[in-house]
Formats: structure tokens, C-alpha cells, sequence
């Protein structure tokens, strides 16, 4: 019973020579940061009458799981940085206000852990608290197609939203417009050993021409971004030649230049020129043909465009008149060939009759007297 009474005596003289002792509290603050960002991590002394005489941080995180010292302030100021975190780590606090408050800079994903702040106060010992520290990671957002999509193929993926290392997870959605009711999204979510999370998100779709061009946007929502973030994206559908058109390029001088187009994607590599009648072809250059103005170059002319998924064709009918001074010239040209035939058809005429004359002179044909007299 004596024993009792004692050790009841030491605890009633304790609590009256130091009424504040259980009364003693340290308060923290959990905080989330967003990598590269500060962090500050907030811990206080409160409701003590006591004399503080230090202030000891630790931590442990993944890298490190046990508890390891990073800064020791005192109460003459003396500030001391322990394991590398001399420049990254700042007393950021009042000492004589019992505020222990660190802002630790720059943070990355291996900050991220338990922070244990120690208050030793004098003489009932030290008290501590835990604050808990949680980088969060903005994803790395991006939009591909690959390899594209071409027409006619059924289910493919059209477009792929892939919002990568991200912590926690991002959340990924579309605005499609007009294609809501003919695109599946699918997603898929890994992570990877340091806890990052890649989120993809893709379009499905049956490929068609008429999707080509078409715009969508991504958006990404993620609590290390500051807003939401949209990228566009324009939609790229592989196709063959549909449509070929031959165009004037121009006149140059005696000559003119056509270009052969065709609507296809991507566009079209190589070019064929022929011609139907007659079957000799003018200069033909990869898409460009050069025709000579005159009528011996009218005709059908055909142009064959293909890419690596097919081809199509084109046709452009030349036809070349001749101009009034031309055909001047050839009437002036027959008449003069007409009025030559003729005089040379009067001098074989008169050199016909010479000849009769003189067979007859030969022929000893008497003399009329009517002609002497």
C-alpha cells in the first residue's frame, strides 16, 4: 500500500509543478504539391508555456522507408541541413513562435513520403507529429494515329488521346460533334512500378472518305494542371484516287501546260499520260503535260494518277482550230497551184498545135492557089 501511495504522491507533485504538461499539443498539415512546384510543410507547438529548445525534421519515403533527419534548427538560429538538402530545404517559421513550418522546393515524385516534425521543450521532453506529403504529377498529353487509318477498313482506330505518367490518373473524354453517333471510345489505364498511371483513350470507328479532315478535340482533366486542357486534332483517313481533274496551267506561247490532280490521300505519287488518237504523245512531265498548239495535236488525252492504295483517271479532249490568216494562206496556195496547172496546160496546148503544123509541112501537102493569089 505504501508502494501506491509513493508512486501516487510523484504523480500528483508532477501535474501540480507542471499543470501544462498534458495540455501540450503539435499540429500538421497533409499536403499535396504538384512536381517542380514548393511544397510548404506546416507543423506548430501549441497551447504550452514551455521553453522550446529545438526543432528536428525527418522523413522517409519509397527511396529511403526509414526515418532519416534533413534539418535541425535550434533555439540561438543555428540551422542544420543533414543528407543533400541543403539548397531544396528552408526554415521557413518563427522560432521564438513555436512554429516549426519547412518549404521544401522544387519537389519531385522521390519527396514524396512522411515528414516527422520533433519539438523538444524543456523539461517535459520531445512531441511530435506526422505530416504526410503527396506529389501529384501532371500528365504528358498527346494525339497520334499510327499507323492511319484507310477507308473501308472496319474497326480501326481512327485517333488515340493518350495521356501519360500522370499521378494520380488523368480523366480523358472527346468532343466529336457531329461524329458522336459513329465513334466507340475505348480506354485503357496501366501503371507503372513508381505508381504513374498512362491513361489512352481511342476512337473506333469504320474508316469512310467522308471522315478525312474531320476535327476532334482531346480533353484532359488532371488535378496537377491548372485548367483543363483540350489539344485538336484533325483526322486523317488514307484513300485512293477518287477524282481526277486536269487543269490549265497556263499558255507559253505556241504551247500549253496542263496539270493533272486528283482528290486522295495522301497524294498522288505518279502520274501516267497517253492519248488516244492519234497515239503519238506530246511531253509529259510527272504531273504536267505540255501540248503544242496546232491541229496536229488535237485529240483525246488521258492522265492516271495512283498512290500506294490505287488509282483513277482523267481525260481531257484537245482540239486545235486554224486561224483566218491560216486559211488565207491556203486558199492564196490553191489558187496559186490552180492558175499554174492551167497555164501550163495552155503551153502544152499550143505546143500541140505547132507540132500538127509541122507534120503537116512535112507531109508534102500541095499548096492551095487560092492562097498564092
Amino acid at each position: 500500500m505504501l508502494y501506491f501511495r509513493t508512486g501516487s504522491t510523484w504523480i500528483y507533485l508532477v501535474l501540480l509543478f507542471f499543470p501544462n504538461i498534458n495540455a501540450i499539443r503539435i499540429i500538421g498539415q497533409d499536403v499535396t504539391a504538384t512536381a517542380g512546384d514548393d511544397a510548404e510543410l506546416f507543423c506548430q507547438v501549441v497551447e504550452t508555456a514551455e521553453t522550446l529548445t529545438s526543432i528536428r525534421w525527418q522523413r522517409r519515403t519509397k527511396e529511403k522507408p526509414t526515418n532519416t533527419d534533413i534539418l535541425i534548427i535550434t533555439s540561438g538560429g543555428k540551422q542544420e541541413y543533414i543528407n543533400g538538402l541543403r539548397d531544396r530545404v528552408k526554415f521557413a517559421a518563427n522560432f521564438a513562435g513555436l512554429n516549426g513550418s519547412i518549404l521544401l522546393s522544387s519537389v519531385t515524385v522521390l519527396d514524396e513520403g512522411i515528414y516527422t516534425c520533433i519539438f523538444s521543450v524543456f523539461p517535459s521532453g520531445p512531441y511530435e507529429t506526422e505530416v504526410r506529403l503527396t506529389v501529384q504529377v501532371p500528365p504528358v498529353v498527346s494525339v497520334s494515329a499510327d499507323p492511319p487509318a484507310v477507308a473501308g477498313d472496319s474497326d480501326v482506330v481512327l485517333a488515340t488521346c493518350t495521356a501519360a505518367d500522370a499521378k494520380p490518373a488523368a480523366e480523358v473524354s472527346w468532343s466529336l460533334d457531329v461524329l458522336n453517333n459513329s465513334v466507340k471510345v475505348q480506354n485503357t489505364v496501366t501503371v507503372d512500378s513508381e505508381g504513374r498511371y498512362t491513361v489512352k483513350s481511342s476512337l473506333i470507328v469504320n474508316a469512310s472518305v467522308d471522315l478525312n479532315q474531320k476535327k476532334v478535340q482531346c480533353e484532359v482533366t488532371h488535378p496537377g494542371l491548372k485548367e483543363k486542357l483540350e489539344l485538336s486534332y484533325t483526322l486523317n483517313v488514307h484513300y485512293p484516287p477518287q477524282v481526277v481533274y486536269i487543269n490549265s496551267a497556263g499558255d507559253q506561247g505556241e504551247t500549253r501546260e496542263f496539270q493533272c490532280e486528283a482528290d486522295a490521300n495522301p497524294k498522288p505519287t505518279n502520274f501516267t499520260w497517253s492519248r488516244y488518237f492519234p497515239d503519238t504523245l506530246s511531253r509529259g512531265v510527272n504531273s504536267r503535260l505540255i501540248i503544242q498548239l496546232n491541229p496536229d495535236s488535237n485529240g483525246l488525252y488521258y492522265c492516271v494518277a495512283s498512290n500506294q492504295y490505287g488509282k483513277s483517271v482523267g481525260s481531257l479532249y484537245m482540239h486545235v482550230k486554224q486561224s483566218s490568216e491560216s486559211k488565207t494562206c491556203w486558199t492564196l496556195y490553191i489558187i496559186t497551184v490552180i492558175a499554174g496547172v492551167c497555164c501550163f496546160l495552155i503551153w502544152k496546148f499550143n505546143l500541140f498545135q505547132q507540132f500538127i503544123k509541122r507534120l503537116q509541112c512535112n507531109s508534102g501537102d500541095p499548096v492551095s492557089t487560092e492562097s498564092l493569089d
